[in-house]
């Protein structure tokens, strides 16, 4: 019952404030200083709901933190992904990046307004129309031509959650990296058994949601892209607890 409270309160958050905080940011964007209207959702509104959101749930540890490129350096984070807590938990990341998200998200409420302001990779699964316009976005984001320097991806590389199984990874981020020669950020997500049940906020909880940042790994155009695949894969499963 508690659980089933503390997802309702969740998903509140993260609707209402993704609402009111693009409303609030289209209403005082004149009055101060920011580069574009989507720096301004990836860099303010999604980051504070994002952490308003998983603050309901218990707290964030973020480890490895050197490991992050530069902030002008565009690269592709690539994630395990077992619950839309790992959605909240990535903005402890601090850093400004674009979604690869499924189409059907701009139909959620609020969340939808930030998928399009925020000028993130919307893909529909079984169209390859779609799917040649994301990689055409991607190579946009990951290169100097928005305007500057480039913009990191965020992508799960196992195309859908699931906490069960370790699902293997599909080929786009590795595509993505290899076509702009960007590194891949392997990120491991590690989400405590039952987590939902936990009786935080109310009483303080000694576990956390633990946010893994991995070393960079290099990529050039020869990069061999299974042998990057699976590098990563074990990368990021390498710190996660076993399947039961």
């Amino acid at each position: 019952m508690f659980g089933m409270l503390k997802v309702y309160i969740y998903n509140l958050v993260w609707f209402s404030g993704s609402f009111f905080g693009c409303v609030a940011l289209l209403f005082v964007r004149p009055f101060i200083n920011i580069s574009s209207l989507d720096y301004g959702v990836n860099a303010f509104v999604e980051r504070a709901v994002g952490k308003m959101c998983t603050a309901v749930c218990g707290p964030v540890e973020v480890r490895g933190v050197e490991n992050l490129p530069l902030e002008s350096e565009p690269c592709i984070f690539a994630a395990n992904h077992a619950s839309q807590l790992d959605i909240g938990a990535s903005y402890y990341l601090d850093r400004r990046y674009k979604w690869i998200s499924k189409r059907s998200v701009v139909y959620m409420p609020g969340v939808g307004m930030v998928m399009i302001l925020g000028r993130h990779l919307l893909l529909d699964r079984k169209g390859k129309s779609s799917i040649k316009r994301m990689y055409e976005q991607a190579n946009y984001w990951l290169s100097s031509q928005n305007g500057g320097n480039g913009c990191p991806i965020f992508i799960f590389p196992q195309g859908t959650r699931c906490m069960s199984n370790r699902l293997p990874f599909k080929d786009g981020a590795f595509n993505m990296a290899i076509n702009n020669e960007v590194p891949i950020v392997p990120i491991s997500l590690s989400i405590p058994n039952n987590w939902w049940n936990d009786f935080y906020p109310f009483v303080s909880s000694k576990r956390s949601i633990v946010m893994t940042i991995h070393k960079p790994i290099s990529v050039t155009k020869d990069t061999d892209k299974e042998r990057l695949r699976e590098e990563c894969s074990k990368v990021v499963y390498s710190v996660l607890p076993p399947v039961p």
